[in-house]
């Protein structure tokens, strides 16, 4: 007989959900999910009385900064190692640490010191990396230092692809900034998702770049040309397209829960990717701090660049931001729970492992109260969050 762990409670799968259902997990792996009455004869190593509480697929969270005071832009190990706990907190079991605008020295650096913490067992696993620009609008640049701000040119490219290796990347363009738009098929062709964001687009713009290849919307409404009934522009662009999977921060911040609920039912469940946008001022008090070469002053859970008030990406938790868009939707906890798990992991092509609950994929796994509120975090059936004694 396989010996197997047992995990009960209130399973959340992509299209339903066992209540008081059973998760058994043999080595790393997900060994079927069941109803009381059906499992099978086995021979347990550990049974995990989890009744009542939710049973989720590890959260997946496409973009986020930094957290307890760490980033990517540090170029160091040990703040990735940092962040990876920090999401393990939150229930997320696999992220893309995403850089800032910037020189491209400092942007290799981020990149070396990713694929170094990649091959360790970090508590949230790093999935790729998210290259948030230098190839933006200036004028759409939001919070992204302007002096970095540039256009692709062939040897920065062939820099860039030297240094990433192989490692699965998400990029954010805005396509209409000189030359981009060219760029689009080749960064396909290395196998990048490619984002539009941070963008003055037109409509005619955007869908260029959609038809080009990009199938990825970052951060949607922020940072983005003013959505005007005559003139859709990249809003209206990706809104209209219904292969393009769009990013949203749902802090009730960044964007009012009206239009997170225009995009939510616009696009659905399969097309929206929760995400963070998380700073490192991520779990710090309020104050002053530097960021990527600029100040942000953190106020409650609002965070701002101190010489233009602009916002400056968030301070969410992404359970927090489920939790948010189940209140303001009214839509069902696995639909959901998809869009910070499964729905991610189809916008860069991590399906076939992970995103949920389901036979032959990873272990990866939240525990949540009735409030989405962390209470264990398990990463290829082993226990990371809270960290065993």
């Amino acid at each position: 007989m396989m010996k197997v762990r047992v995990i009960r409670g209130n399973l959340i799968l992509p299209d339903r959900v066992i209540e008081d259902g059973l998760l058994v997990i043999k080595d790393e792996k997900i060994e079927g999910v069941y109803r009381p009455e059906e499992l099978p004869s086995l021979d347990f190593v550990e049974f995990i009385d989890r009744r009542n509480h939710w049973i989720s697929p590890g959260l997946i969270d496409v973009h986020l900064h930094g957290a307890l005071g760490k980033e990517v832009m540090d170029g160091e190990v040990e703040s990735l190692r940092q962040m990876a706990s920090h999401q393990a907190a939150c229930g997320v079991t696999g992220f893309f640490p995403t850089t800032l605008t910037a020189s491209l020295e400092a942007m290799t650096a981020a990149i070396e010191a990713v694929k170094e913490a990649k091959k360790e067992n970090l508590p949230s696993e790093i999935l790729g990396i998210h290259l948030e620009g230098p190839f933006v609008s200036l004028k759409r640049k939001g919070a992204q230092d302007p002096k970095h701000i540039r256009e692709i040119n062939d040897q920065e490219l062939e820099r860039l692809t030297e240094s990433l290796n192989g490692l699965k990347t998400l990029i954010t363009i805005a396509p209409e900034a000189g030359r981009n738009l060219d760029y689009i098929k080749k960064m396909t062709e290395l196998g990048w998702v490619v984002s539009i964001g941070h963008s003055d687009a037109t409509y005619d713009e955007a869908r260029k770049a959609i038809e080009a290849g990009s199938n990825h919307a970052t951060h949607l409404f922020n940072a983005w040309r003013e959505f005007h009934h005559r003139e859709p522009g990249g809003i209206g662009a990706v809104l209209d397209n219904d292969r393009v999977f769009v990013e949203l921060i749902a802090d009730g911040i960044h964007v009012h829960p009206c239009f997170i609920r225009l995009a939510v039912f616009r696009k659905g469940k399969d097309r929206v990717c929760l995400i963070t946008d998380s700073l490192k001022e991520t779990g710090l008090p309020d104050g002053t701090y530097a960021w990527g070469g600029l100040e942000v002053v953190l106020k409650g859970n609002e965070i701002r660049l101190k010489d233009s008030g602009v916002l400056a990406g968030s301070v969410l938790h992404l359970n927090h931001g489920v939790k948010n868009v189940l209140n303001w939707t009214g839509l069902t906890v696995p639909e959901v729970v998809s869009m910070a798990s499964l729905t991610p992991a189809k916008s860069v092509g991590l399906e076939a492992e992970l995103g949920s609950l389901e036979k032959g994929k990873l272990a990866n796994l939240a525990v949540f109260d009735q409030n989405f509120e962390t209470v264990e975090t398990y990463l290829r059936g082993r226990r990371v969050y809270p960290e065993r004694k």
